[in-house]
């Protein structure tokens, strides 16, 4: 019996240093092609709001191969408004709740911090990492200091990595709102003046040459001047490619009035619209 103890136990210790190494050797790894970016935007399901809060960094890398496990721990929020939101003060000890689960399962299991969404009262925190031992120390020690905190936590196999592109990355619709938005930004930091008229060039994908054709015939638009327009296939993408460029003053409601209603436009002409860019 005790030897049978003893074996299991330095096999336990054994697998923990080997996953020790792994997890140094990958997180360098890691750390050469991951550039984080965060980002937290707003959804509507079933007309109550869903706030996500996301590293659109691990996107392109995903999935990582080193990390198929992801980590979700859930907790009631105590006291959330009407729309199932936290008030200020307590979206203050939420934030201490991820820094500490951050800090405790990046120690017992190496995790990484995917993202979290909220909603109907509930948040939910998202990690992925190389393996599953050590996952329950690292939540209960994180939760530990905070004990009126209801919370259910859970470990499984995703090696696609749909948890992190099915809840928490962004529908394409979204991700035009959130790149436009950082557009404009950029454009505001430029000392251009307010409500002045600059030259915006969007581009464009498309399934077959007939599709690009209909689309600029049918354009619902005035005022654009093709840029770009291929009579070939683009070889990187195998679709037929097309830029426009057009005046516009880019503030934010200009992305609901003008920018959705083009992509849902390229949409439904079999084409992708990839995003506009203020011309240089």
């Amino acid at each position: 019996m005790g030897i049978g103890i003893t074996l299991h136990f330095t096999q336990n210790l054994m697998r923990r240093y080997l996953i020790a190494i792994f997890l140094h050797l990958s997180l360098f790894a890691s750390s050469q092609t991951v550039e984080h970016d965060w980002e937290n935007y707003v959804v509507s399901v079933d007309g109550r709001p869903v706030s996500i809060n996301v590293d659109l960094g691990l996107f392109p890398a995903s999935p990582l191969k080193e990390r198929p496990f992801v980590i979700i721990l859930r907790t009631k929020i105590k006291n959330p408004d009407t729309k199932g939101m936290p008030y200020s003060e307590e979206n203050g000890t939420l934030l201490q709740i991820e820094d500490a689960l951050i800090g405790e399962l990046g120690k017992e299991t190496g995790a990484i911090f995917a993202g979290r969404f909220t909603q109907r009262g509930l948040r939910e925190f998202y990690f992925y990492a190389p393996d599953t031992i050590g996952y329950e120390k690292g939540v209960n020690q994180a939760m530990k200091n905070f004990p009126s905190y209801e919370w259910l936590s859970r470990a499984k196999d995703d090696k696609k990595w749909e948890n992190y592109h099915t809840v928490l990355y962004p529908v394409d619709v979204e991700l035009i709102k959130i790149k436009s938005k950082r557009q404009i930004e950029k454009i505001s930091q430029s000392n251009l003046a307010a409500k002045k008229e600059i030259l915006t060039n969007h581009f464009f994908i498309f399934n077959s040459f007939s599709n690009r054709e209909k689309f600029l015939r049918e354009l619902p638009w005035t005022g654009f001047q093709i840029m770009d327009l291929p009579e070939g296939v683009d070889f990187k993408t195998n679709k037929f490619t097309l830029t426009l460029q057009r005046k516009a003053i880019p503030e934010l409601l200009w992305i609901d009035q003008f920018i959705i209603p083009l992509n849902r436009y390229t949409q439904k002409l079999g084409g992708k619209y990839v995003g506009w860019e203020q011309h240089k």
